[in-house]
C-alpha cells in the first residue's frame, strides 16, 4: 500500500468527522486563521518597527530588540495554533492536499518563514549581547524583517489558493 493511502487510512476517522460536522470544520478553520493572524500580526508589527529604527540611536534599537524578544513566545503560540490546525485541515482531505502543488508551496513558504524567524531571533539576541556590532549589521536585520513580512503574506496567499483553487 503506497504511503499516501496508508496515511489516509490512518486519518480516516478524523476525515469522516471533519466532513460530517460543519461546526468541527468551522472551529478548525477558525483556529487556523486565528493562529495565522495572531502570530503574523505580531511579527509584521515587529518587522515594521525594525524598519522604522534604521536611523535610531543604539539605545533605542536595544530597547526595541528587548520588546521584540518578548514577542517571540506569542508569535510562536500563534504559529503553533496555525500549525496544529493546519495538520487537522490537511488530514481532513489528505489525498487532495498531499498532492496539491499549492499546499506544497505553502509548506515551503512556511518552512522558510520558520527558518527566517529563527535567524531573526538569533541576530536580535546577538545584537543585544554585543551592541557594538549592531550599527554595521542592522541592514541585515532589516532585510530579514522584510523577508519575514513577505513570507507571512505568501503563506496567507497559499491558504487562499488552497481554499479557492482546489
Amino acid at each position: 500500500m503506497p504511503l499516501l493511502e496508508t496515511l489516509e487510512a490512518l486519518v480516516k476517522p478524523w476525515a469522516v468527522l471533519y466532513s460530517d460536522s460543519k461546526p468541527t470544520a468551522a472551529v478548525v478553520l477558525f483556529a487556523h486563521v486565528a493562529g495565522t493572524l495572531w502570530g503574523g500580526g505580531l511579527a509584521i508589527a515587529a518587522d515594521r518597527s525594525v524598519w522604522k529604527l534604521r536611523t535610531a540611536a543604539a539605545d533605542e534599537r536595544l530597547r526595541l530588540l528587548g520588546e521584540i524578544d518578548r514577542l517571540h513566545a506569542s508569535v510562536l503560540t500563534g504559529l503553533s495554533l496555525a500549525a496544529i490546525s493546519g495538520v487537522l485541515l490537511t488530514t481532513a482531505d489528505l489525498k487532495t492536499f498531499g498532492t496539491s502543488p499549492y499546499w506544497w508551496g505553502k509548506m515551503i513558504a512556511f518552512a522558510l518563514l520558520l527558518t527566517n524567524g529563527w535567524w531573526l531571533q538569533h541576530q536580535e539576541r546577538r545584537f543585544r549581547a554585543a551592541p557594538a556590532i549592531m550599527d554595521g549589521k542592522w541592514q541585515g536585520l532589516r532585510i530579514a524583517s522584510a523577508l519575514s513580512f513577505t513570507l507571512w503574506f505568501i503563506v496567507a496567499l497559499g491558504g487562499v489558493f488552497l481554499v479557492t483553487l482546489i
